[in-house]
This record gives C-alpha cells, structure tokens and sequence, in this order.
C-alpha cells in the first residue's frame, strides 16, 4: 500500500459518507480561498462525460493550454481521476492538497467525494489550470462539484439509470443534472428533444443554451464528418470511431468558451484521443474488446460496435456488475457463444451466481472462479475468435491491473 492508500484509507474512508449537500464543502472552499482563474466546464449526462471531457482535453492541448481534467470512477489508480494536462497527477501532488482540505475543513464533515473534488479545485487553483473539465459523478444538482461557478454546463444525455438516487423517470432524472445550469451562463444539451423539467430549470436560469440537431449538428460521410452551425464548418475524418454527439457537443462546447480551433487542430484532437475501458480494442487477433458499460443506452452502443466487428465469429463474454440486471446481458445473447461470470476482487460486485437464471444453460463457460483463471481458461480452450469483457468498471480495471493480455 502506498503512503497516498494509507492516508486515502485512513482519513477518507473514515469520514460520515452519508454527508450530502453542498453547504460542508462550499465552506471548506472559501477556507480553502479558491479563486480560479481559467475557464470552467462542467460535464453531466447518463453517458459520454468522459468522451466529451477528453475530446475537450486534447482541444486545449492543441491550443497550447494547460488542462485539468476530472473525472470518475478510476479503473486502477485513484490518480486517474486528477489529471493535468491529460497525465495523471503525482502522490505527493495528490496527498499534499488532500492534507490542505483536511486541514481547512477542521470538524467539518465531508463524505468521500467531497473530499476527492475539493482536493482537485486546490490543485487546479494552485497550478493555474487554463481550463478546467470538470465531470459530475452522479446527477448534478448535489454533486460536490456543483459549487463551482462555471462557465458552460454540458448535459451529455438523459437516460434511464441510477433511478434508485435521482428518482424514477426522465424528468426526475433531467430535474437532478439541470441542478448544474448556471445563472445567465451558457448551457449545452446533448439532444434536441428536452425534457419539461430541463426546460423549466433553462427558463429559471436564463441560460444561454444550445440543442444538438437544433444549433448544432454533425453529418457522418462515408470517410469524414461534417460538424455544423451558423457560423462555423469543420470537415475531419474520425480514424477511432468515437461518438459523433460527443464530438459535435466537445467543438460546440470549446467555440461557445471564445477559444478558436482549426480543422487541423480538430484531427490532431481526434487523432491523440484516447479513453481506457470506453469499447477499448486491446488485441486484434484474439479480437478482445473492454467496455465499462453499464446502463442500456451504453449496451446499445457496445452492441452496434460488436455487430460491425465480430460478425461470424466464435465469441466469449466475461461479465460482471453491481446490477442484477437481465437488461444488461439480454440484448447481447444472440451475438455471445459462450458466457462467464467470474468472481472479482471488489465484494460489492453481485455474486456471480445470481446470473445464470439471464442465459441458457448450455451457454454458460464458468462462474464464481477469479477473473485470471476465467479469462485463462477461454485462452486455453483456443476455440474462441473474440472475447468482450464488459460491464463494471471493478471488473475492466480487474482486468486491465492484472496484464492478462
């Protein structure tokens, strides 16, 4: 255990992680004396926070800016989640400004996240970050980082998850992540199909806002995209398959702060990007392929992806999740030979076993035994074109830690 695992396990671990709201850690920010100095973005949606906020990423990094990037949950190192220009930062970079929150925030209760992102305002404020992406966690309205004053807000999409704390239903769901719409700041959606409580809190806020398909828009060719709007035409090619909406909301986001980019700058972006576990291809031959998908909107895309690259071949499918859900293995039974539920180091994984009952018997490789002898044993058997390990982001950085491949 590193000395920033002890100090992690020791005092954060330890705090009420039932603490909710913004008024502890808005006071721990103004004792900390946070006055940031670059442009700030947050970022919310059921999916694509992480694509959108790493296109923004490499577009500042072409701009010669310095970038902070914050992001969650981690696949193998807590560092992941801070990042200064596109890196991780240090340990002690790291355990420095978790000692400055720890130290300005005396009784004052804070809860794991709260002390994770005022952690990163202090560093972001300290190095003089150009220009902060901020991603929320869960929601928006109560996200710590919703303290924030900033510049343009992003709502990816809205999607049907993580019901059981943002409420039932698309309107509750979009009432949560319209929590971060700013007073007569900009606002950027995803969609042009807006949700009525979304509407009420732009209407409230008076926000500046865009619509994806209604101020913006991107045409896919056969060799190039096309990004659109009133005043601006960008022509690129996307060599990694990236999601189109996420890279029209990225440049639409980046024009609307002031910053100009060019063509050229757009396709070196595209061309730097890259984000672990988002349908990361790590092996052609095998075809192996991570996913940390874990809702329905983001099993639909993993499913278009696998349609277009494993027609016709044998595959394997190594699952495991949080959720006892059938609608996450279900729109994948008639593209997967062979199905494997291990067990995974992380104990807040569901047992294995509970998913055996969502595909047929005969379909079933293995369950219960550690992701290393899983993933060995379909090696082994060599009989297998494909193999996709999806689902849990414990699961994708099980993986990816082990250095299986």
């Amino acid at each position: 255990m590193t000395k920033l695992e002890a100090w992690i396990s020791k005092f954060l671990f330890s705090e009420d992680s039932s603490e909710k709201g913004l008024r502890n850690p808005q006071k721990v920010y103004d004792l900390l004396n946070i006055q940031p100095r670059g442009k700030i973005i947050l970022i919310s949606g059921t999916n694509g926070k992480g694509t959108t906020g790493e296109i923004l990423t490499q577009f500042g990094l072409q701009k010669g800016l310095k970038v902070g990037t914050f992001s969650s949950p981690h696949l193998i190192r807590i560092n992941e989640r801070i990042k200064i220009n596109g890196e991780p930062i240090s340990d002690n970079l790291f355990l420095k400004s978790l000692e400055s929150v720890k130290a300005a925030k005396g009784d004052i209760p804070l809860n794991f996240f709260q002390y994770l992102a005022l952690a990163m305002m202090k560093i972001f404020n300290d190095e003089n970050i150009d220009l902060w992406i901020v991603e929320i966690g869960i929601g928006g309205r109560l996200d710590p980082t919703n303290i924030l004053n900033a510049d343009l807000s992003i709502i990816t999409n809205v999607q049907l998850d993580h019901e059981e704390i943002l409420g039932k239903g698309i309107e509750n769901i979009a009432k949560e992540k319209a929590g971060i719409i700013k007073e007569n700041k900009k606002f950027i959606f995803g969609n042009s199909h807006v949700p009525n409580s979304l509407k009420k809190e732009i209407k409230i806020k008076n926000a500046n806002s865009s619509f994806l398909k209604k101020d913006f828009e991107v045409k896919i060719k056969k060799e190039s995209i096309l990004y659109l709007d009133k005043k601006n035409q960008f022509k690129f090619e996307d060599k990694q398959n990236i999601d189109s909406s996420s890279i029209a909301i990225a440049i639409r986001s980046f024009l609307s702060l002031g910053f100009k980019i060019s063509e050229n700058q757009i396709q070196k972006a595209l061309d730097s990007f890259s984000i672990k576990g988002r349908c990361e291809v790590i092996s052609e031959d095998p075809y192996i392929l991570l996913d940390v998908c874990h809702n329905l909107s983001a099993l639909e895309k993993l499913k278009k992806e696998l349609l277009k690259k494993i027609e016709g071949k044998k595959t394997a499918a190594i699952f495991a999740s949080s959720k006892n859900s059938y609608d996450l293995i279900s729109p994948l039974k008639e593209i997967i030979d062979c199905w494997h539920f291990p067990r995974c180091k992380e104990r807040r994984l569901i047992n294995p076993k509970q998913f055996l009952a969502s595909v047929n018997n005969e379909s079933i490789g293995s369950y219960g035994e550690s992701l290393e002898v899983t993933y060995k044993k379909i090696k082994n058997k060599n009989e297998f074109d494909a193999i996709i390990i999806y689902g849990s982001f414990y699961l994708v950085g099980e993986f990816l830690e082990s250095n299986l491949v």
